[in-house]
């Protein structure tokens, strides 16, 4: 088994590759239909895409996973990055979901591969709790009653 070089957790033989990144890159989906329920469409479709190219790329990485990752990845963070700008303007800035945000980058960046906090075999991984905080971040950034519906 061999690990990534950026998420830390061990890429195993078979299905799925990395079975705790995989999981809790579903979350991304959860949000979706949350989001989709409040009537929030495009970020409800782009949390969706998120997650299930994510799934995907942790389940089975290759050449077409990670495109299907990245571009859902960019896509929502220009959505989340515009829907931010909006709510400063406003003046209404999202510190929650920053701050719930930059707590996952932080947890991510010394959890990767070489990183402080990296264990490849723990159940906890840094990833994993990346993409539970950006999630919510998510949730709340396009969440809210007060944001300016896309």
């Amino acid at each position: 088994m061999t690990v990534t070089p950026f998420d830390c957790e061990l890429l195993h033989n078979g299905w799925p590759a990395q079975p705790i990144n995989t999981l809790s890159a579903a979350v991304f989906v959860a949000v979706g239909l949350w989001l989709w329920r409040r009537d929030r469409r495009t970020p409800a479709l782009l949390a969706i895409a998120v997650g299930l190219g994510s799934v995907w790329f942790h389940a089975a990485p290759g050449d077409a996973a990670t495109w299907a990752h990245d571009v859902t990845l960019y896509a929502l963070a220009l959505a989340g990055a515009i829907e931010a700008g909006r709510l400063v303007v406003s003046r209404r800035p999202p510190v929650l979901a920053v701050a719930v945000f930059s707590a996952g980058l932080v947890v991510w960046f010394f959890s990767r591969t070489d990183g402080g906090l990296c264990n490849p075999e723990s159940l906890v991984q840094g990833h994993a709790v990346w993409h539970l905080a950006a999630a919510v971040a998510v949730g709340i950034l396009f969440g809210s009653d007060r944001s300016i519906p896309i």
